[in-house]
């Protein structure tokens, strides 16, 4: 595991040839103060980094960082070096040719020296990465390509730091945007932002200091927009119940993740009530829950008023499908259909219990019984319905329908199921016609 910090460089305050207007930095949880030119010298101090990744132009002040660096540790100044770096800097043009890798390589030695001078165990391997003004979409692309290959060094478990207070506007906000992409990458070896860091030079005149200020709290708003898209749209909440402080809510919305996912519809509903109640009954100053209930309100309206098991599988099978989760939303709706034939049944007959075999028995009424009947909808529909949900559950290696056909055509079949079989009052003359103790469980 290693600390690194990526940090923007940008052109810094000019005073004379080869001097830098410096700045008095202070930590929030910190009495020192630290004067420097570049808010990542104080960064790396405070946090004790075993990395620093610098992100400028090739108009940034380079030749101050290794001036800095150098002075700073035991790393030999070599002066030649600086002065031509210097003149590089300062002589760029747009358009020229830019400030390459090799002409950083004693900068990213001297980093290195510094943070092992701080910090004996310092891992090194700090970089200067020159990229473009981003003032077309080529040069945005470039500086895309280069962020990615920075992300190629971030490994599972790092620690990383962001600064964001220097360079043009437009690159820490790349910066954060670029690494909030790739820890959406790197899910599988994930690391932790451990900080977002801001020097507010603009108060400087006001309190005699630059604050460092960390905006960690405004990355968590991404984690939560994921997180409460993810919920509220697919029933995955595993993100959002990361980012909830609240142990109760949180284990809730992850039950429900699992049961969604599992396709246990009972339980499924049974902790989407419990969450109801939790919200209700919560007086909380914890941010996320008072922002994103009224949204967690609205999952939970979706299945407000569901009274059978029948009608929760069918309000599921819609949900489902409108999320693009299309194999549970078949499951569902072959489901309701059974439930609700085995609950016009067993309201004539309590003891007709929801078993497995009960369940077969209804099976045997839709293709032996009903199929001729003046219920042969109800049959075709559950034929088509059932014959596409096992050559889903069998990874599409079935003959049958194209996947395209399967979700074309769902919602016809989802008002089909509606008519003929929810809204379909005939139906409670089913158990006089056919008698249950004539079916057969196969």
């Amino acid at each position: 595991m290693a600390k690194i910090l990526i940090s923007s460089l940008g052109t810094g305050r000019y005073k004379a040839r080869g001097e830098y207007e410096p700045t008095t930095y202070k930590f929030q949880d910190s009495d020192k103060l630290y004067s420097t030119s570049f808010v990542a010298t104080a960064l790396s101090e405070h946090l004790q980094v075993d990395r620093l990744y610098l992100i400028g132009t090739s108009k940034s002040m380079w030749d101050e960082v290794y001036q800095y660096f150098t002075n700073a540790s035991d790393y030999p100044f070599n002066e030649e070096y600086w002065a031509e770096l210097g003149e590089r800097v300062i002589s760029y043009k747009l358009g020229q040719e830019k400030i390459n890798a090799d002409e950083l390589r004693e900068v990213n030695n001297a980093i290195d020296a510094y943070l092992k001078f701080l910090k004996s165990s310092a891992t090194g391997g700090s970089q200067c990465f020159i990229i473009d003004y981003g003032i077309n979409e080529s040069e945005v692309w470039q500086n895309f390509d280069l962020f990615m290959r920075i992300g190629e060094d971030i490994t599972e478990n790092d620690e990383v730091y962001l600064d964001i207070t220097h360079g043009f506007r437009s690159i820490p906000l790349f910066n954060y945007l670029m690494l909030d992409l790739i820890s959406i990458l790197k899910f599988k070896n994930n690391f932790k932002l451990a900080g977002l860091f801001y020097g507010m030079l603009d108060v400087s005149r006001e309190i005699g200091y630059t604050p460092i200020v960390d905006l960690s709290p405004l990355y968590n708003i991404t984690l939560w927009t994921r997180g409460a898209y993810n919920f509220i749209n697919f029933g995955n909440g595993y993100q959002l119940a990361d980012v909830i402080d609240n142990p109760s809510i949180s284990g809730k919305i992850s039950d429900i993740s699992d049961m969604a996912n599992l396709n246990y519809v009972k339980d499924f509903k049974m902790e989407v009530d419990r969450l109801e109640f939790l919200l209700s009954q919560q007086q909380t100053t914890e941010h996320i829950i008072k922002y994103m209930q009224p949204y967690l309100g609205q999952f939970i309206s979706y299945f407000k008023g569901v009274s059978s098991s029948s009608e929760l599988q069918l309000v599921l099978a819609k949900w489902y499908f409108e999320n693009k989760r299309f194999s549970q939303a078949y499951i569902c709706l072959a489901e309701s259909i059974i439930s609700k034939l085995l609950e016009i049944y067993r309201e004539k007959d309590v003891s007709i219990g929801w078993t497995l075999s009960n369940r077969k028995k209804i099976k045997d009424l839709i293709f032996n019984y009903l199929q001729n009947s003046e219920f042969s909808n109800i049959h075709k529909e559950y034929d088509i319905i059932n014959r596409r949900r096992n050559k889903i559950a069998h990874a599409g290696f079935l003959d049958g329908d194209t996947y395209k056909t399967c979700i074309e055509d769902f919602c016809n079949k989802l008002n089909n199921v509606e008519r003929y079989v929810f809204k379909n009052n005939a139906l409670k003359k089913i158990p006089e016609l056919f008698s249950f103790n004539r079916l057969r469980a196969y």
